[in-house]
């Protein structure tokens, strides 16, 4: 599986991306009380959210065209949501 750590982060780029147990709570969904390692990430991540976090890595990086390539993998839903859209159209 591909990961963030494939790619060396900085410790300032983990924090950028919310490299941290809350974090991937909220991101998506996983809950631990063992401390985050790359270890623990890559047992409890699945692709998909690994590819969400290797988009962000690199729109960090001012590296569009690599970040829109992970972006790219990622279903539909989960690419609108990672660009901010997250409500709900509901007709009335």
């Amino acid at each position: 599986m591909e990961t963030i750590f494939d790619h060396n982060p900085t410790p300032q780029e983990l924090n950028d991306i919310r490299f941290d147990a809350l974090s991937l709570c909220l991101k998506f969904g996983v809950e631990t009380t063992e401390k985050l390692t790359p270890e623990l990430y890559k047992k409890v991540v699945s692709q998909d959210n690994a590819y969400y976090d290797l988009a962000c890595l690199f729109e960090f990086r001012d590296n569009q065209t690599k970040a829109d390539e992970y972006w790219s993998k990622l279903p539909e839903s989960t690419q609108l949501n990672g660009l901010g859209y997250d409500c709900a159209n509901i007709a009335i």
